[in-house]
């Protein structure tokens, strides 16, 4: 009978040695322990939240055709060149209240923007507002928003910021998100987009109080000057509105500036002209144009596309056309 000894089998192959546990070498004064590696996380994946409802037609009461997708412009929260009034443009909706407001915080407390808004990392974000009682208690409200936008064609229907650094197009979506975060806590983009009062906003992100003044009387002129002047070296945010669509200072298209709107001031300024001191007013329209198209090409406007919605008013021109000022802080 054959032998079971594998010592006396003649085709017999040695098993591989398994390797023996090194034992730790005693650590040398000085010398660290490796840290362990943290094992791979699994990619997060996208969250898909409700969305608010958008505007409806007026005449049928039928929500407006804007269908929620994703932005496909290389989208992203904040973008390389900061937070800025200029990031925010107006969309379909009558929010000029929102807009003037958020490119106001914007250029003056830019930081207030970015620590409102959080980007979860899970395609969705988390906007805080502040709301204040009478008494001047604060108290926090969040909402989370996906980042689907309502589009028209290719471009986001409502608040949106199209840009070009270095040549790169991109999106920033802090105006979408906090439009749409804002929608939602009201209800829908249909509750909160026919006007608004700009103070509201800008204390829902800077979570200080909001003043409104008067441009009317020729008494008053010079402490309006004086307030927004402290206001415009303090660095506090301001807007203006002005009066009604069918007022005749809106009619002319020299003016430049429209009724029942409203307008970030991004500052004020004093010029020595001669022997006289000028005043001036640095406005910003939200539609990220001064007129509209029609209106720039009658008088003969060449810079309407590319000053961003910016220009400049003389002191009583200013008050001529708007009716108030907002302070906030």
């Amino acid at each position: 009978m054959p032998s079971h000894d594998s010592k006396k089998k003649k085709n017999h192959r040695p098993q591989p040695q398994q390797p023996k546990p090194q034992q730790p070498r005693p650590q040398q004064p000085g010398q660290q322990q490796p840290k362990p590696q943290a094992p791979a996380q699994a990619p997060v994946k996208p969250r898909d939240l409700v969305d608010p409802g958008v505007t409806r037609d007026e005449k049928t009461k039928a929500p407006e055709p804007y269908a929620y997708k994703k932005n496909d412009r290389g989208a992203q929260l904040f973008g390389p060149d900061g937070v800025k009034a200029g990031d925010v443009r107006q969309g379909y909706i009558g929010d000029c209240y929102l807009a003037a407001a958020m490119a106001s915080v914007a250029a003056a407390k830019p930081d207030a923007i970015r620590q409102a808004m959080k980007d979860n990392k899970d395609g969705t974000f988390t906007v805080r507002f502040y709301e204040l009682d009478y008494s001047g208690r604060k108290t926090v409200h969040s909402e989370t928003v996906d980042g689907d936008l309502p589009h028209y064609n290719d471009m986001p229907a409502y608040a949106k910021s199209t840009e070009k650094v270095d040549g790169k197009e991109y999106m920033e979506m802090w105006p979408s998100i906090f439009e749409k975060a804002y929608a939602q806590w009201k209800g829908s983009y249909e509750e909160m987009g026919h006007g608004g009062i700009s103070g509201d906003v800008m204390t829902a992100l800077t979570g200080e109080r909001s003043s409104q003044v008067s441009t009317a009387g020729p008494g008053e002129a010079d402490a309006l000057w004086t307030k927004m002047k402290a206001a415009s070296d303090q660095k506090k945010p301001m807007t203006a509105g002005t009066g009604g669509e069918e007022d005749a200072r809106y009619k002319d298209p020299k003016a430049g500036v429209y009724g029942w709107h409203a307008y970030t001031v991004l500052g004020v300024e004093e010029a020595k002209e001669g022997d006289k001191t000028k005043r001036y007013v640095m406005c910003r329209n939200p539609w990220a144009k001064r007129r509209r198209n029609s209106d720039a090409a009658a008088v003969g406007d060449t810079t309407n596309d590319t000053a961003g919605g910016v220009f400049k008013l003389e002191w009583a021109e200013f008050r001529r056309l708007y009716d108030n000022v907002t302070v906030n802080g």
